[in-house]
């Protein structure tokens, strides 16, 4: 044997000198991809899940595996986005926490691992604190290992520099612990969602506590070639961050299409490309017994919750078995299922030229809860099929200088003329006449003004705060809407909801799309439909539905020029529906006789 051989072992089908430490083994198997092909063309390696699964031994040696770590694992290697919606003590945050650490070791020159949290507190208590723990007790095992710690800043850098002086440290490479709320607020990723490098991990925990605007830092950092993002929850709903990016793909039916409930852990494509969602159950966990001696729920654990919440509550369903509530798409005014299953993402195929234009605004002018002011197109004519249908073109931000700007001709141009003016230029590029655009007017008296002044009196506001109108509901539905809803807020957000349905509507966009599914419904007095408070949306989503309310201004003032709610139902649904209706008025009636007059006790 060479001499130079024999000072080498053989492991994975290799030659290692014996000096090498078994972790940066590991280290080289996971950054060559797991397997090797030698000249001789055999393979040797065992594969990433092996190798990363060993540097983790190797590092952590009294971390207990079982099925539920190895799964994640294996998921967090192979996929781009991965959400993991687990019940409480499922271990998910350790476990996303170890993963980002390892792969950090192995590409420490390169990576730049972003884990995000609500807050600061918040951080330091689960995902951030466990990080720094388990590096500490790494580098015990292994004391070579890369990442130096400042506390100050929820950081662990790569490059230690002067350990007296953050001055000319190189801050890309490493990892870092951000708050994205302040005060309850949502304060989004800033900075970091522009952050560059070979490797980019975004962790986001808590996830259905972060509104659907954290998703937005996805959209981002996926720019990055090497880029991975972990979403870590416990379900609560559909609209939040871990609601969106856990959904199931189109193909399974989304939220609405519904998961397979049976018991047992549970992996579904969700819509991201190469992106999955792992569930994980207790009453699936491997600890039932308690016997792994750490801390994952056990059965106890379980039937304590059963006993004190039931085993049909809220607690159980999203703690216990991490379970997405159901009927939460029966209680939205509008979902991505029905958009898709219409044909509302599709783009207008048009009989002829024959399209009217309509211009809308949602304003916003007062830099008063960060409201935008939305600026959109759409259009109505008949498609190939002779029928009826209208598109939505563009919808654009308006751009407003709150503070006054000024010019050659006038000192301060208040924020009201320079949207009238905006609006104008847009309109009359585009061929549309100002009897043609409508916008909310709901205590914008001086907005009107200043539309009157430069540009027509013939622009219409719109009411939101007002009553619902006397024409029917739709083509298919004979009651008048100030009978089927409390409020013309309910009427304007429904009219879209029921040309969707109808398979009335183009060109919806992912972002205007979002915000009319994140609006819920319930009953007023009187039986009538009725849209929840946009306070409280506000309060829920973490931002103002402006795109959506832009849009319903548009398909107001189509429907006033001559666009028709059609639908899908035969001629004798319209008939039940006139049935329905008396039946519903003889049952309130009835009730409305046999209740008590306070007035006259």
């Amino acid at each position: 044997m060479p001499r130079g051989e024999a000072q080498k072992r053989e492991l994975y089908g290799l030659l290692w000198p014996m000096a090498t430490h078994p972790a940066q083994i590991e280290i080289d198997m996971i950054r060559a991809g797991g397997i090797v092909i030698r000249k001789s063309g055999k393979i040797a390696g065992n594969g990433l899940f092996y190798h990363h699964k060993r540097f983790q031994q190797i590092t952590c040696p009294e971390k207990v595996w079982h099925k539920w770590n190895e799964l994640v694992l294996e998921k967090f290697i192979e996929h781009k986005v991965i959400g993991v919606l687990g019940c409480a003590s499922s271990g998910k945050s350790r476990e996303a926490g170890d993963f980002v650490r390892h792969f950090y070791y192995a590409w420490p020159e390169c990576t730049t691992v972003i884990v995000s949290s609500t807050e600061r507190e918040t951080l330091e208590d689960r995902i951030w604190g466990e990080i720094k723990r388990q590096h500490r007790l790494a580098r015990r095992n292994v004391d070579w290992l890369p990442g130096h710690v400042i506390d100050s800043r929820q950081r662990i850098l790569t490059d230690k520099s002067d350990i007296f002086s953050d001055e000319g440290r190189d801050f890309r490479s490493g990892m870092v612990g951000i708050p994205c709320k302040k005060g309850g607020n949502y304060q989004g990723m800033g900075t970091f969602s522009g952050r560059k490098n070979k490797f980019v991990i975004l962790v986001c925990d808590e996830g259905s506590h972060m509104p659907r605007a954290y998703v937005d830092s996805f959209s981002n950092l996926n720019k990055n070639e090497g880029f991975k993002g972990i979403v870590l929850a416990n379900p609560k709903d559909t609209t939040d961050a871990a609601g969106v990016i856990c959904e199931p793909a189109s193909e399974l039916g989304g939220w609405d299409g519904g998961i397979d409930q049976n018991a047992g852990t549970k992996v579904w494509a969700i819509r991201w490309p190469n992106g999955v969602c792992v569930q994980l159950p207790g009453s699936d966990s491997p600890n039932l017994d308690g016997k792994l001696g750490i801390p994952l729920i056990t059965q106890e654990q379980i039937d304590a919750d059963i006993a004190f919440y039931g085993k049909d509550s809220l607690q159980y369903t999203m703690m216990d078995e991490s379970r997405m509530p159901r009927g939460q798409g029966m209680k939205r005014v509008l979902t991505r299922q029905k958009c898709l299953k219409f044909g509302a993402m599709e783009e207008p195929v048009w009989k002829d030229t024959k399209q009217t234009k309509i211009g809308f605004l949602d304003a916003a002018y007062g830099a008063v809860g960060g409201d935008r002011c939305v600026f959109g197109e759409l259009q109505f004519g008949l498609d190939i099929n002779n029928k009826q249908i209208m598109a939505l073109i563009e919808t654009m931000l308006v751009p407003v200088n709150f503070g006054g700007v000024e010019t050659d001709k006038e000192k301060i141009k208040l924020p009201e003329d320079q949207i009238a003016d905006f609006v104008k230029e847009q309109c009359e590029s585009r061929n549309i006449p100002p009897e043609n655009v409508g916008l909310d007017s709901t205590g914008r008296g001086s907005l009107m003004q200043s539309f009157c002044r430069r540009w027509s009196d013939r622009v219409n506001g719109i009411e939101f705060g007002g009553k619902p109108t006397e024409r029917p509901v739709s083509d298919a539905i004979d009651i008048q809407c100030k009978d089927y809803y409390s409020k013309f807020v309910t009427e304007l957000w429904y009219s879209v909801a029921l040309i969707v349905q109808s398979g009335q509507f183009r060109g919806m966009t992912e972002d205007v799309m979002m915000e009319g599914c994140m609006r819920e419904w319930g009953f007023a007095a009187g039986n009538k439909t009725e849209v929840e408070p946009k306070d409280k949306m506000k309060l829920k989503t973490g931002r103002s539905p402006d795109l959506f309310d832009a849009l319903v201004c548009g398909v107001e003032i189509a429907r006033r020029r001559g666009f028709i709610i059609k639908s899908a139902s035969s001629p004798r649904a319209k008939q039940d529906d006139v049935w329905k209706r008396i039946l519903r008025d003889r049952v309130n009636g009835f009730r409305k006789s046999h209740e008590l007059d306070y007035r006259t006790a």
